[in-house]
């Protein structure tokens, strides 16, 4: 195990830690003013499409073609690489002025085609609140090109703890606009918290020397680069279109349903967050400087670390999920019937959280190999299970948003399942072996884990005072975390034994 690589993933997790926590308390700011109904729905319907093209665009699809390329660019020069980064910018902003034109004009059609079962005023105040987010597109793309320099400098911190200015700006407005605005108080806090995010990466960009300026040059690097990410657009996109299919469905159900499917996320959008998206960041970088056996090896390593953290955390949401999500967002207009049915949301997703961590790690590897058509076949192939199982889980068996998220994890296995298949066949990198072994061994090394998670829940009452439920939360997460890390320490785990040797 590399000490340098969980060194820097811990900075990239806890900056994401920081975030993630005002996350938690935006959410809770959301849910206790307006809980989960038609007025939360739309401002989640109309926060889907910039968010998901965040993740797609911005997280997805640039940063894993643009920092492989930037980082060899690296290698010959510093001042090559900057160069060729200006020229990047340039049509960067070309293309994020034509999409955020595009999406205030088609705003109408994107909202029929994410939530068709909205009509009269949900579906006015939808496209409204779409049209008033929108711009935050281009502002969160920008952010993540600055990020993407500054990690193949090996400058984590910035890029990573920006969203937390981005959290911490929609509370401030929901807290102070909301009595005026209602939920277009949180309109203004996205597009605020955009620009915050921007100003921190340019600020740190500027430190580091490496504040470009866009050139208007379309250089045939630069164009091969743009066109790989059209394929990126699409892989990446698997995991976010699949969760764009929940929503559609989910349109269909009772009132309330789509906020379940955003409050159970939110949880599953923790651990994610801190430990799979904070040690992609890191291994990217890594990834595009390796090849052969050592690239075999960074990917190894990304698996075995990844499967160390995501699956004691999948284990304890499944079995505990219920008296945190009470804790945290059973207040205000948040009812009992909410509380239930996120939970029930909350165990279909933590059943794929291994799958969603893994997919992006090693889709990185193959973005690495400056391979970006074949993880778009996939994509495109997996997707069609994602609406099979949706309709299986979700209208025959009826299980309504639980059978949604369920049908999300088992696209996110099919997937991560040919991705190895094809990692093998076309670059002969077997990691499946790893990748079978480190589930098996960490899901056997959470046990007491669940033993912890499972009595906590069953000592926890939710009509249980303030303090109480507190107490309870505090010390089964507290016991979870401590018996888990001295079974790591007995076993003598590989991660223990690099922080050891550090």
């Amino acid at each position: 195990m590399t000490r340098s690589v969980i060194r820097s993933a811990a900075v990239v997790s806890a900056s994401i830690l920081s975030s993630r926590v005002l996350g938690l308390l935006r959410d809770v700011v959301i849910a206790s003013t307006f809980g989960a109904s038609t007025l939360s729905d739309t401002f989640f319907v109309a926060f889907r499409i910039p968010n998901l093209l965040r993740r797609i665009f911005a997280e997805g699809a640039f940063s894993s073609v643009f920092v492989p390329a930037f980082t060899k660019e690296l290698q010959l020069s510093r001042e090559r690489a900057l160069q060729f980064a200006s020229r990047v910018l340039g049509t960067l902003l070309i293309l994020l002025t034509a999409t955020v034109v595009a999406g205030e004009l088609l705003a109408p059609l994107i909202v029929k085609a994410v939530a068709p079962g909205f009509s009269g005023e949900s579906f006015r105040h939808a496209v409204k609140l779409l049209r008033e987010m929108f711009p935050y597109i281009a502002l969160i793309s920008l952010t993540a090109f600055y990020g993407g320099v500054l990690n193949s400098l090996n400058h984590f911190f910035a890029p990573s703890f920006s969203t937390t200015l981005f959290n911490l700006a929609l509370i401030v407005s929901a807290l102070t606009l909301g009595k005026w605005l209602s939920v277009e108080a949180l309109a203004v806090g996205v597009i605020a918290g955009g620009i915050l995010q921007l100003l921190l990466v340019t600020a740190f960009a500027k430190r580091e020397g490496a504040l470009v300026r866009p050139t208007f040059r379309l250089t045939p690097k630069v164009k091969e680069t743009i066109k790989n990410m059209i394929p990126g657009l699409f892989s990446f996109a698997v995991r976010q279109i699949s969760m764009l299919i929940d929503t559609v469905m989910a349109s269909f159900l009772a009132a309330g349903a789509i906020s379940y499917l955003y409050y159970a996320n939110r949880f599953v959008q923790l651990p994610l967050g801190m430990f799979a998206i904070g040690l992609s960041q890191v291994l990217l970088p890594r990834f595009s400087r390796r090849s052969g056996a050592g690239l075999k090896e960074e990917i190894e390593i990304g698996i075995r670390l990844c499967s160390a953290l995501i699956i004691p955390a999948a284990v304890g949401l499944t079995l505990f999920g219920m008296p945190i999500i009470d804790l945290i967002f059973n207040h205000g207009a948040f009812s009992d019937k909410a509380l239930k049915y996120t939970y029930y949301t909350l165990i279909g997703y933590s059943v794929g959280l291994f799958f969603f961590s893994l997919e992006k790690i090693v889709t990185n590897a193959y973005y690495s190999l400056e391979e970006f058509s074949l993880p778009v076949k996939i994509s495109a192939l997996t997707l069609g299970f994602n609406g099979l199982f949706n309709l299986v889980f979700c209208f025959l068996l009826n299980l309504g948003t639980m059978g949604l998220a369920l049908g999300t994890s088992l696209t996110s296995l099919i997937n991560l399942t040919l991705l190895i298949r094809f990692l093998k066949r076309r670059f002969s990198i077997e990691i499946l072996n790893e990748t079978v072994k480190a589930g098996a061994k960490y899901t056997l090394l959470s046990l007491p884990v669940g033993v912890i998670a499972a009595a906590g829940s069953k000592l926890y009452r939710v009509n249980m005072p303030t303090a109480e439920k507190l107490l309870i939360v505090g010390i089964t997460v507290t016991a979870a975390a401590t018996v888990y890390a001295v079974t790591l320490y007995i076993t003598k785990d590989p991660i223990i034994q690099s922080l050891k040797e550090g």
